[in-house]
């Protein structure tokens, strides 16, 4: 059996500590609000100081980068610069050199030639030496004589006067006859020599007519990577002689020689060929020089 007490409850004070519950969380939500606005503000400074100092980090690590690398540039360029100058220096030793001994080469070879000159003209003097006695003794003398006869004037009568002429032209005609057979004599002379002369010489033989030869010449050319200098090779059969040498290297490096690209004769190919068969290297170094011939671009000049 149930009993109903009756009870009265008041809730005055609950609803009051409640009233103050609320004022207080309202003021903790205001300062919670307040708290992130806060926090929003420093996160987003210290982003921002944060982009700040790594842009400033970034720039100035660039910076010294792109700093060293113009260092380490112009002390190459310095270095280039020193080396070109130090190449100039021999160069120009190098020039002063050969300026020099050719000066001196010049000097020698024009008195070698002037020697040789007047021991030529002295063997041409000897060989044909009764033309110069005819010009230089006979014929001044025989002009003198002619000159010495024809100035005589004869005043003496009819007689003596025709005398006179016919001894004059006797003498005239006695110098006319020994001029003549002096001038035989040297043409004479001068077909004896002629045909010991053509004794002597080659006639044009069969085979012996003109010809083009063509002498093979070797030209490499190299280029340094570190300076870009150029330099040039020459290889010239051993059989020619040293002036013909000289003559081939000097035409060589006078000239810029246009180079053309062109391929291989196939005389080339096959001497290559019978070469590398006839070569006691391996199977391997034979491929690959035959793969290095196959890739090789040819020039000509």
């Amino acid at each position: 059996m149930s009993t109903l007490i009756p009870c009265r409850v008041d809730t005055t004070p609950m609803a009051n500590e409640i009233k103050t519950v609320s004022r207080t969380v309202k003021g903790t939500t205001a300062a919670v609000v307040t708290m992130q606005s806060a926090v929003i503000a420093a996160e987003k400074a210290g982003a921002n100081k944060i982009c700040h100092n790594v842009n400033r980090g970034f720039f100035t690590l660039m910076q010294s980068q792109i700093s060293q690398k113009i260092a380490q540039k112009k002390s190459r360029v310095d270095a280039l610069l020193m080396k070109l100058a130090q190449n100039k220096r021999q160069l120009l030793g190098i020039r002063t050199t050969m300026e020099r001994e050719y000066g001196r080469i010049a000097a020698r070879y024009l008195k070698i030639f002037t020697s040789i000159n007047k021991e030529l003209a002295q063997r041409i003097q000897q060989i044909d030496q009764p033309v110069f006695d005819l010009v230089n003794k006979h014929m001044a003398t025989s002009t003198n004589r002619m000159n010495a006869m024809s100035a005589w004037t004869v005043t003496s009568q009819i007689e003596g006067l025709t005398k006179s002429q016919q001894i004059l032209i006797s003498k005239m005609k006695q110098n006319a006859n020994i001029a003549l057979g002096q001038s035989a004599d040297f043409l004479t002379q001068i077909g004896e020599q002629r045909v010991l002369t053509n004794r002597i010489l080659i006639s044009n033989p069969a085979g012996n007519d003109d010809k083009l030869c063509q002498i093979p010449v070797v030209i490499c050319e190299t280029i340094s990577n570190d300076v870009g200098l150029k330099r040039t090779e020459i290889t010239l059969p051993d059989a020619l002689n040293s002036s013909i040498n000289g003559q081939i290297m000097g035409a060589i490096r006078n000239q810029e020689l246009p180079w053309k690209d062109e391929a291989p004769s196939a005389l080339i190919s096959d001497e290559f060929a019978n070469l590398l068969a006839t070569s006691q290297s391996s199977s391997r170094v034979k491929s690959m020089i035959q793969d290095l011939y196959a890739k090789t671009s040819f020039q000509t000049l």
